[in-house]
């Protein structure tokens, strides 16, 4: 008896332990993930050789020995899509279309862009030939332990010299102009279901390859080219235009007034179409879907430059029904936004973000998104451009993180950690302090 007393004390006693340690650690919040976006079309283009299979496994191995815990492969640049796939044309550079459609804010020396830019396809055709970029980086990161996504460009599909396959077999699936016919070239218009249709293409053929998940960007490198300089000039798709005159009874490609805000939310909606099918295509089969999301009420596409506060297109943010659907499993905060530089006219044209005094970016961030998202949608910061000095920018970041309760940090991007000597010791140090480290 009395042995049979002791044997259940101990084993009382042992469970009491064990669930006080189990309370410990749930009590312990989850330290900052560290995050690091691989844009391969950098990897290509700035090496001194033809990146190789062997160049992929060293860079994974080297990010994770620096503290990285997941990766984000880029699948896509300028509407090329830089990997084995029928959606996309094969690597070759157009210099008449580039002659046709200069951009001389940002393209100074047209002959010199050819160039470059002939070469540089040239090597990604030689490279794809040799092997398909998102699959080995796919399963470098796994031999590694690290969960590896697909970065989708979604509005991201023009530039003088490329060619979107998709645009050009659907020319209307661009954001478009009230007289129906001036487009935004490049900017991808999903309210029509074509569109939708081949995002989701794209997604199930990196699901295929064993990504882990779908990332969908908002980088837009066609903001740069030569547009119009009318605020709201583009977002007059038939899809929007019939949807708007269904439920207000307004045509509003005849209308001089109408409500934008409506508008906006209808545009935003499409959107959310668009995440809900990747979502259905993600969680299928148990991967995730991480959405790009810009700060306050829109997502909004200024023109040109990309950081001026002429905004010509944008749509709402419905970032709640994204956390109540469970369509987003985590958002990327200030997508292609500079959360460094508060100051640029870019801000000045979100009104709606009203900072309390003392706050800034990161605080309203935390302020608006915390609550709501929290045990169902994580939130993460984008880095932006990791200019010199970056490790003043990483220490920012090393600050907020943890001060505001963020689940960690995308940073922006590999190559700046390769590029220069020492450069992977601060991506170190990054992951030392997220970690709690000295």
């Amino acid at each position: 008896m009395r042995r049979t007393w002791f044997t259940a004390s101990a084993a009382v006693m042992l469970v009491l332990r064990v669930a006080s340690a189990s309370a410990e650690n749930a009590a312990e919040p989850a330290r900052p993930e560290l995050i690091v976006d691989v844009d391969v079309n950098d990897e290509v283009w700035l090496r001194d050789h033809n990146l190789t299979e062997v160049d992929v496994k060293e860079l994974v191995a080297n990010l994770k020995r620096n503290g990285c815990q997941t990766l984000i492969i880029r699948c896509g640049c300028l509407g090329f899509l830089p990997y084995r796939t029928k959606l996309s044309y094969p690597a070759k550079y157009d210099a008449e279309h580039a002659r046709a459609h200069p951009a001389p804010a940002i393209i100074k020396d047209m002959q010199a862009e050819i160039e470059q830019n002939t070469r540089w396809l040239e090597r990604y055709g030689e490279v794809i030939a040799d092997f398909n970029p998102p699959e080995a980086f796919i399963r470098a990161g796994h031999e590694q332990g690290m969960k590896v996504f697909a970065w989708i460009d979604i509005f991201d599909d023009g530039w003088p010299g490329f060619h979107s396959k998709f645009i050009d077999e659907h020319p209307y699936c661009q954001w478009v102009g009230k007289d129906g016919k001036t487009y935004f070239q490049g900017l991808i218009d999903y309210s029509w279901p074509e569109a939708r249709a081949y995002r989701v293409a794209q997604a199930r053929e990196l699901l295929d390859l064993g990504a882990d998940g779908i990332h969908c960007s908002t980088s837009s490198h066609c903001r740069h080219m030569p547009n119009v300089h009318e605020i709201d000039y583009y977002g007059y798709g038939q899809p929007i235009v019939d949807a708007y005159r269904t439920k207000y009874g307004v045509d509003i490609r005849a209308a001089a007034e109408f409500d934008k805000a409506a508008w906006h939310d209808l545009k935003g909606e499409a959107m959310v179409e668009l995440y809900r099918q990747l979502a259905r295509e993600c969680h299928e089969r148990k991967k995730e879907l991480w959405v790009g999301l810009q700060l306050g009420r829109y997502t909004q596409f200024a023109v040109d430059t990309h950081f001026s506060g002429n905004v010509v297109a944008r749509y709402t943010n419905h970032w709640r029904k994204l956390v109540d659907e469970r369509i987003a499993d985590a958002f990327n905060l200030g997508d292609y936004e500079a959360l460094l530089s508060p100051g640029q006219p870019y801000w000045q044209a979100k009104p709606d973000i009203q900072l309390a005094p003392g706050e800034d970016l990161f605080a309203w961030a935390s302020r608006e998104y915390q609550a709501y998202c929290r045990g169902k949608t994580r939130l993460y910061l984008f880095s932006g451009w990791l200019s010199p000095p970056i490790e003043a920018h990483l220490d920012r970041f090393a600050e907020v993180i943890p001060k505001y309760g963020f689940d960690g940090i995308d940073v922006h991007e590999a190559w700046d950690f390769e590029a220069k000597p020492g450069n992977m010791a601060l991506l170190d140090a990054l992951a030392k302090r997220l970690q709690g480290q000295p």
